[in-house]
């Protein structure tokens, strides 16, 4: 078995696999952002004791242990320093952007539960949102703690910014990441991996999404049943986001996976 960190600007997501079989799976809202102030890391002490809870139920099944940071530990002036902090000392590194971009490819492609022919994939997080099919790639800016706070008023002008700065690359559109599932799950009315996994998001999902939430707190958001604790943050900027991808690219297929699984099934095909 082989166990893969990916600590990343929103959440920290524990994986461990067997082959190509899912043992066991963690998903904490980590916020790692929010530990940055003028452009440094103040502390990382806080997230370096969510890494170690996170990794006592890792160790349970493996000790064969990799982690792997993202935009946040990228862009940061003091990023790789609070990486190993965190790391302490397991193997594992900071990924490109296109190293992340590909193995999120990788992730779609290789997913026989999806059977997607053609990807474009959608890998959105906090910092980056990264496209890729299997000729382009790129990562913009444009994480949902990067586009700025969006409401009611400005939702339209969000969703025209993101699509202007979209690619015009081709491909079936297929969404990575947190924010996607949240939204797919509004429609089973709870957070559901499983049932996220394979759904389609489309203009209309989107449309009664953003009418529930364009009023609310982050707080009442967060205490919405599909809604995972501490996501209520950006889920406004992410549904603007994906509005983007919907009306310039189409539907779009969400994966509950990410780069984390293609780099799993490579380090568990390799030992």
């Amino acid at each position: 078995m082989v166990g893969v960190f990916d600590l990343g600007s929103n959440s920290f997501i524990s994986l461990v696999v067997d082959g190509k079989v899912e043992i066991f799976e963690d998903v904490v809202v980590a916020s790692t952002i929010s530990y940055v102030k003028d452009g440094k890391f103040k502390d990382c002490a806080d997230l370096k004791d969510i890494f170690t809870d996170m990794l006592r139920n890792v160790l349970r099944f493996t000790r064969d242990i990799h982690v792997f940071g993202t935009a946040v530990f990228r862009e940061v002036e003091n990023g790789p320093w609070c990486f190993e902090k965190i790391k302490d000392g397991y193997p594992g590194k900071i990924l490109t952007p296109e190293e992340e971009a590909r193995y999120s490819y990788l992730s779609v492609k290789r997913d026989s539960e999806l059977n997607v022919r053609n990807p474009l994939v959608f890998d959105l997080g906090g910092g980056s949102l990264e496209i890729v099919n299997d000729r382009d790639w790129v990562s913009l800016p444009l994480g949902t703690r990067k586009i700025g706070k969006v409401d009611e008023r400005n939702f339209r002008e969000k969703i025209n910014f993101v699509k202007k700065n979209l690619p015009n690359f081709s491909g079936s559109p297929v969404g990575i990441g947190g924010t996607f599932v949240t939204i797919a799950s509004y429609r089973f009315g709870k957070w559901n991996l499983s049932s996220a996994h394979g759904s389609v998001i489309d203009m209309s999902l989107i449309r009664d999404l953003f009418d529930l939430v364009k009023d609310m707190s982050y707080e009442k958001i967060d205490s919405l049943p599909f809604v995972p604790k501490g996501r209520g943050r950006t889920l406004k900027s992410g549904i603007a986001i994906a509005a983007a991808i919907v009306e310039k690219f189409g539907d779009l297929v969400v994966s509950r996976r990410g780069y984390r699984y293609a780099l799993a099934w490579e380090l568990e095909a390799s030992r």
